[in-house]
């Protein structure tokens, strides 16, 4: 989806609803990985979960620079950038809450 063509005319009329749309994709991208590694029950999951953040940070930063200078149709902005980057962050610390609380649980079991 990121780099097809898109229409202004068929984003909602909603202010900066492109910005609140990359912080919620990433966020979903990287708040899913996050548990899915947990749940893995790897060792080292946190720096696991950090490299990953890192990975998607770099992804959605690439995406936008082949936005702006290779695909006619799309803009590549850098508050999209930072959008999707904020979305990665506040997926990251929420997969860590989400870990404490499972933690905890499976020890009260």
């Amino acid at each position: 989806m990121s780099l097809t063509p898109i229409a202004a005319k068929s984003l909602p009329p909603i202010p900066y609803f492109d910005k609140l749309a990359h912080t919620g994709f990433y966020l979903l991208l990287q708040g899913l990985f996050s548990l899915a590694l947990f749940f893995e029950n790897r060792s080292g999951t946190r720096t696991l979960v950090w490299g990953s953040a890192f990975f998607h940070i770099f992804y959605g930063t690439v995406i936008e620079v082949i936005q702006a200078n290779l695909v006619p149709g799309r803009f590549g902005e850098w508050q999209d950038g930072l959008a999707n980057t904020l979305g990665v962050l506040i997926g990251v610390l929420l997969s860590f809450k989400l870990m404490k609380r499972f933690n905890k649980e499976n020890e009260k079991n």
